[in-house]
C-alpha cells in the first residue's frame, strides 16, 4: 500500500511539473496571458506540493 502512495505522490510530481511547462507556453503564447500563466502556476505549485507531502508520508517522513 505505502509502495502505491508513493508511486502516487510521484505522479503527481510529475504531473504538476507538465503543468507548469504549460503555463509557461500560455504565458509565452499568448499576448495577455500573465494572469492564466499565475494561476497555472498556483495550481501546479500546490499538486506539486500534494505530492511531495504524500511521497514523503510514504516513506516514512523524513529520510
Amino acid at each position: 500500500m505505502k509502495d502505491t502512495l508513493y508511486m502516487l505522490g510521484k505522479m503527481l510530481e510529475l504531473s504538476a511539473m507538465i503543468l507548469l511547462v504549460f503555463a509557461l507556453a500560455v504565458g509565452l503564447s499568448q499576448e495577455h496571458g500573465m494572469g492564466k500563466e499565475l494561476t497555472l502556476l498556483a495550481i501546479g505549485s500546490a499538486v506539486f506540493f500534494a505530492g511531495y507531502l504524500l511521497e514523503r508520508w510514504a516513506s516514512g517522513g523524513a529520510s
